[in-house]
């Protein structure tokens, strides 16, 4: 190798591992930037370093790159009869499962239903089509290897490709779940809390006119919450009810867009409902002097009109003419007979007209047997007239709305304008029982809307009021629990967290937090030990794919074995010419290298396309067992990297140990042999 390629390689050598540190010394100083500007900060660093290591490690090898290249290529391009043969017996399983369900299965049973054998034989032919797909891809894939690589280089190439494809695909179905956690709480929960560590949170207005002129808040609003019990149809749920304000709660979460039924207006109507849709216009106060106990009370404005009483007094008794009570003239010679007289006889005999919009269906036929039946009903037409939604009673209306979640609708059969009580157990002491025990705060609400976060929890556990209206019903004046404030971006809030700290409660002449008076926390805190067990979960499925990797490795390590022992003549050759323990090792790890650089590479592509087709056709999942209804999949450029790492590495790791072995062989014992 010439002095200048060599020089040229270990400079790249150096730059290489100065960038990759670079790299990671600049992702520890920006845990809280934004995703993509970590990856600029660290990926392009560390991807650029290593892309030097490798040309670095290619150029210095020097022949032994074409030599160690070389012994992993077939002589000349062949098909492989085994790989054509199972590829040809994929296709025809494939092929002669789907004939058979499209041609073979019977008609659907009563009510639409599959009988249970045809139900058994779709899923077995179900999962023949796919073992069929599955087996035709791998023949297809390891056919194509062999045509170009020998078959020690083919199995472990075909290794590697499926532990770093699983690995991707794997981490990236984690990484969709994790996101979809992290969308839904972070639709019903804010950025950032404020609270306040004593007393009584009153001062809030001040505060939150504070809050809202600090660069890079989109917007605040107040809440207060409390556990209370909701009962409804003599059962009641333990829930968590949060005070809200409906004109700025908008603006923090998406309870708004979370409500059910109708499009963004109708939405925003029913955020409306919260207040009472009608006021009680009766004077409802206990009058502070006694009225005068000989004056009459007058009739309620509401009370209706009474009519003519009905005469009952002329009644004949024996069936004779009922007389009119005014003239005792007969009413009518041809009525019947009749026990009472006066206008209990008009009343006997009135008939009522048909409605107007009545419709006369059908007439019975005269032959109206069990024969005649279907034709019957086939004449028969039903008249659905729309009466529209029923009106609430005018105490309903003037009651605050509540939002309830769609699994406590579930729970407690509620539905909505429905009546609900929430009892507190918290008491009023001014207000006891006849035994002297404060009576818990209670009062009725209206159910106004259903909402739906796709968090089971959250659709359960909470209901959502205005705010005036829980603190009136806890009887806490103007006091909150705290204000929910929202960032221009998630990934930042860990900064706006230091900022809001500093600009509320202030700091010393050092720069340092003076006695917090307010507690500043983000949503990664307040979920921190969930998206720890997320994380740590991840990285277990990572060590446990890498195991897959690591037994593919083991097919490297026999294959690298079998030619030290076969090449041992070729090898003393070399050591003759001048080859050194080096150089020899050299070699070799750059075949493992190759191997891993090659199955890695198509294992990479391989699990992005499936994740892909997976994220574009989506895989169906039963909504009411995992409450979504396709897989969830978000490729990660840190899970792509790491899979790749490993797979490289790991193929690396693989070779020294032959190496070692082929740097052992003497040149005179080598010959011999």
């Amino acid at each position: 190798m010439h002095s200048k390629q060599q020089t040229r390689a270990w400079v790249e050598i150096a730059i290489g591992i100065l960038s990759i540190v670079v790299g990671v010394l600049l992702t520890l100083f920006s845990v809280g930037a934004h995703a993509s500007t970590r990856y600029v900060i660290w990926y392009g660093p560390v991807v650029g370093g290593i892309v030097l290591l490798v040309h670095a490690f290619v150029s210095l090898a020097g022949f032994r790159s074409f030599v160690a290249w070389r012994y992993l290529l077939n002589m000349r391009v062949r098909l492989s009869i085994p790989a054509l043969a199972m590829f040809l017996l994929g296709i025809v399983v494939a092929g002669a499962s789907s004939l058979w369900i499209h041609f073979a299965t019977p008609k659907l049973g009563p009510f639409g239903t599959i009988p249970d054998g045809t139900r058994k034989l779709l899923l077995v032919l179900s999962f023949v089509r796919i073992g069929g797909a599955v087996f035709m891809g791998l023949a297809a894939f390891f056919g194509s290897l062999r045509a170009r690589f020998t078959f020690f280089t083919t199995v472990p190439i075909g290794g590697v490709w499926i532990g770093t494809s699983a690995l991707v695909m794997v981490l990236s179905v984690m990484s969709g779940f994790e996101t979809d956690l992290r969308e839904k709480i972070l639709g019903s929960n804010a950025h950032i809390q404020i609270t306040k560590e004593e007393g009584d949170f009153t001062e809030w207005e001040t505060l939150k006119a504070r809050i809202d002129k600090v660069p890079g808040v989109v917007a605040s609003t107040p809440y207060a919450v409390s556990e209370v019990v909701i009962a409804a149809h003599n059962n009641g749920m333990p829930v968590i009810i949060k005070g809200i304000d409906a004109k700025s709660v908008s603006g923090v979460t998406d309870i708004v867009n979370d409500i059910e039924g109708g499009d963004s207006a109708a939405k925003l109507a029913t955020m409306k409902l919260l207040e009472p849709i009608a006021t009680l216009d009766h004077d409802l106060t206990v009058p502070q002097t006694a009225h005068d106990p000989n004056a009459e009370d007058p009739a309620p404005d509401d009370l209706p009109t009474a009519a003519d009483p009905i005469d009952f007094s002329a009644k004949t008794g024996s069936g004779g003419p009922a007389l009119a009570p005014d003239n005792g003239a007969p009413l009518d010679e041809d009525a019947p007979p009749s026990d009472f007289g006066g206008d209990a006889n008009e009343v006997q005999n009135e008939v009522d007209p048909p409605p107007a919009d009545f419709t006369h269906s059908y007439e019975i036929p005269q032959d109206f047997t069990k024969e005649t039946i279907p034709s019957a009903l086939d004449q028969a037409r039903i008249d659905v007239v729309d009466m529209g939604s029923p009106e609430l009673p005018l105490r309903t209306k003037a009651l605050h709305g509540v939002l309830v979640g769609r699994e406590l609708v579930k729970q407690t059969h509620l539905y909505t304008g429905e009546v609900v009580r929430i009892v507190s157990p918290l008491s009023d002491p001014s207000n006891p029982d006849a035994t002297g025990t404060p009576i818990p705060f209670n009062r009725d609400y209206r159910v106004a809307g259903v909402f739906f976060t796709g968090m089971y929890e959250y659709d359960l556990k909470y209901v959502y009021v205005t705010l005036d209206s829980l603190q009136d019903f806890l009887d806490r004046g103007n006091a909150i629990d705290g204000i929910e404030v929202r960032c221009t971006s998630p990934d930042d809030s860990g900064r706006m967290k230091g900022i809001l700290s500093a600009a509320l409660n202030g700091t010393d002449e050092h720069g340092n937090p003076k006695q917090k008076p307010y507690r500043v926390v983000d949503w990664k805190e307040l979920n921190q030990s969930l998206f720890s067990a997320l994380k740590l979960e991840k990285i277990a499925m990572f060590l446990v794919l890498g195991i897959v990797i690591l037994v593919a490795s083991f097919s490297i390590l026999g294959n690298l074995i079998m030619v030290v022992i076969e090449k041992q003549r070729q090898i003393a050759l070399l050591k003759t010419l001048g080859a050194s323990d080096f150089g020899i090792v050299h070699m070799f790890a750059i075949q493992g290298m190759m191997i891993g650089l090659i199955g890695t590479a198509l294992g990479i592509a391989t699990g992005l396309a499936a994740c892909w087709a997976g994220k574009r056709f989506g895989l169906p999942l039963d909504p009411n067992v995992y409450y979504i209804d396709k897989l969830p999949i978000h490729v990660e450029v840190s899970s792509v990297f790491g899979a790749a790492i490993a797979g490289v590495v790991i193929s690396l790791l693989a070779t020294l140990y032959p190496a070692f072995l082929a740097a052992r062989v003497r040149p005179a014992a080598g010959m011999r042999h």
